[in-house]
């Protein structure tokens, strides 16, 4: 397997020199303590503290740039909104991993990824995406703060992660227009998200009473329909959609509908330069066993007259 390695350029494209930290740069100040504060000097763009300084994102404190944890969605604190999507999705003790059952989330217009940065505390491990945008790129703060992070953008590529790769996608206002191009955005989040995924959505579509949102919001909820998607909860400021467990709600449509399931050669996990389409990824048609529809009688008397 060593063609799948990493490996490093040969002599001739290899530099012979360190590049220095920028003037004033500081060490970094370690994790945990960095997802709350970090040294102002190591961020170069610094006007979204003042331009978000309402919504609780982060504080000018003189040397250093404190996050209290707050966001658009949720100004008291990532950590309480958190505990509000476990509460919708009944986990126990509202704790967001689901006791391991909840692991990797993708946090699609992530901000500073307060939100990834506090499912660390509860075992989970979030991928904040954020786009080259007017803030001097929100990015910087993310990766200063130590939350796992990249620079990108749901366009016309797929995301560098192979299929069923998260539990959760999650979007916080995050200004993506996700009826685009037949629905082909959430599309490629259904690729992301495993059997019985989640997508959760706060956004004023989902709850804002006037004549465009509520239009967007019947034609999400029409797409969402078509994909299979099923409401999970839908409370205050945000619904959660659940992805299907296996391929019977594709296979019980009607003829025709749109968007289509994807041609059988495709690739799912082929990512680097892979052009999205707008059809839904079915799983790999298999036998595997389904909680929804297996009978465990034979396999379980199997196994007593293997065993026994």
């Amino acid at each position: 397997m060593e063609h799948y390695e990493r490996h490093c350029p040969p002599p001739e494209r290899r530099f012979n020199c360190l590049i220095p930290p920028p003037h004033g740069y500081k060490v970094p100040i370690k994790w945990p303590k960095s997802r709350d504060i970090v040294w102002k000097a190591n961020i170069p763009h610094t006007h979204l503290a003042k331009e978000k300084s309402d919504q609780n994102w982060m504080i000018d404190a003189g040397e250093k740039i404190k996050f209290p944890g707050g966001g658009t969605h949720f100004h008291h604190g990532a950590d309480k909104y958190i505990s509000s999507i476990a509460n919708m999705l009944n986990f126990k003790d509202n704790i967001i991993n689901n006791e391991g059952m909840l692991r990797t989330v993708l946090d699609v217009g992530c901000g500073v990824a307060s939100f990834g940065g506090y499912l660390l505390s509860s075992n989970v491990i979030a991928m904040s995406l954020a786009p080259n945008d007017v803030h001097q790129n929100q990015i910087q703060f993310a990766l200063e703060r130590g939350i796992p992070a990249y620079l990108g953008v749901l366009g016309t590529k797929r995301l560098p992660y192979p299929s069923r790769s998260f539990e959760l996608a999650h979007c916080s206002r995050c200004r993506i227009d996700w009826l685009q191009r037949d629905g082909i955005l959430m599309l490629e989040l259904d690729r992301l998200l495993r059997p019985g995924g989640y997508f959760a959505y706060s956004s004023p579509e989902a709850y804002a009473q006037d004549e465009e949102d509520r239009r967007i919001w019947k034609e999400m909820s029409s797409l969402a329909e078509r994909m299979c998607w099923k409401i999970a909860e839908k409370k205050n400021q945000t619904v959660i959609w659940v992805k299907p467990l296996n391929n019977d709600c594709y296979r019980s449509r009607p003829r025709g509908t749109n968007p289509p399931l994807c041609k059988s050669g495709d690739d799912p996990d082929s990512v680097w330069g892979v052009t999205m389409e707008a059809c839904i990824t079915p799983y790999p048609e298999r036998e595997y066993l389904s909680y929804s529809s297996c009978n465990f009688l034979p396999f379980i008397a199997y196994l007593l007259a293997e065993y026994l």
